[in-house]
């Protein structure tokens, strides 16, 4: 009984992940008429590939496709080095060093992922128009990394605090200094955490909407999330070239997933285990 219901459990899952998924390919596949019709359809027939050869042919629709795609490849990429960058360190000192306030400091920094977006992202608004960063890649990948940080910062303690401090001690009596023993020896040890850490930043950046809408709309730094919101207008709403678009907005972040999957949650599970 509990297997059946262990089984029941997990296909119940599966379909709740995969429906949105296959029927956004079903419409993306679909034609016009099939999209807009009252009767419901399971599968695309006859199949058309126009919604995918809009978005990547050359025209004005793709070139706008392709620049946002790249705006996004952007503001992923260095949201996700640096913000790795930074909780590493972050982790590292929080997870060594002693210092007055560390407690305190540190459940700070980790209780503002409490903080509902909305709360704050009015302020950030002001600070990045007083600054001229409205509009910018800058400024979007600035107000990312605050939004990651703090999850970084956590996983990456939690990584560092499970490996033994006898390491590092043997390193320091060897001669190395704490920049030398952190780079040659912490660092290769780490890896894995890296990589999970890495990839959580990645996909929370990449699936990122009030940020990008907020501070690039309709501007240069625009990324895809805001793009496909705008195949919606007051008159109709185009639902084959929204579903072709998240079908392709989709795909790096389901190679990445499905690239590194065990070492992701090889290295969630060291530091929950540590935590």
């Amino acid at each position: 009984m509990r297997q059946a219901v262990r089984v029941g459990l997990g296909v119940l899952i599966i379909f709740w992940c995969l429906a949105p998924i296959y029927w956004a390919l079903v419409v993306s596949l679909a034609t016009p008429l099939q999209v807009n019709i009252a009767q419901p359809f399971f599968y695309p027939h006859p199949v058309t590939f126009r919604y995918f050869t809009q978005l990547l042919s050359w025209n004005a629709t793709s070139r706008s496709f392709l620049r946002i795609g790249f705006n996004s490849i952007i503001e992923a990429g260095m949201t996700t080095m640096l913000t790795v960058v930074i909780a590493t360190m972050a982790g590292y000192a929080f997870a060594r060093m002693r210092f007055r306030g560390q407690t305190v400091f540190f459940f700070v920094i980790v209780g503002t992922i409490s903080l509902p977006a909305y709360a704050v992202i009015v302020p950030l608004f002001q600070m990045m128009s007083q600054w001229n960063l409205v509009g910018t890649y800058t400024g979007v990948i600035l107000v990312e990394i605050s939004a990651a940080l703090p999850l970084a910062t956590w996983l990456m303690r939690s990584y560092i605090a499970s490996l033994p401090t006898s390491i590092e001690e043997s390193a320091r009596i060897d001669g190395a200094n704490l920049l030398t023993a952190l780079r040659r020896v912490i660092l290769p040890l780490i890896g894995p955490g890296m990589a999970s850490t890495t990839i959580v930043v990645f996909l929370m950046t990449w699936s990122q909407f009030i940020i990008p809408l907020t501070f690039a709309p309709a501007s240069h730094a625009e990324s895809l999330t805001v793009l496909i919101t705008q195949f919606v207008t007051k008159d109709t709403v185009d639902y084959g070239l929204q579903a072709a678009a998240g079908l392709l907005a989709l795909i790096p972040a389901a190679i990445l997933v499905v690239r590194y999957n065990r070492r992701l949650v090889s290295g969630l599970l060291t530091g929950a285990v540590t935590s």
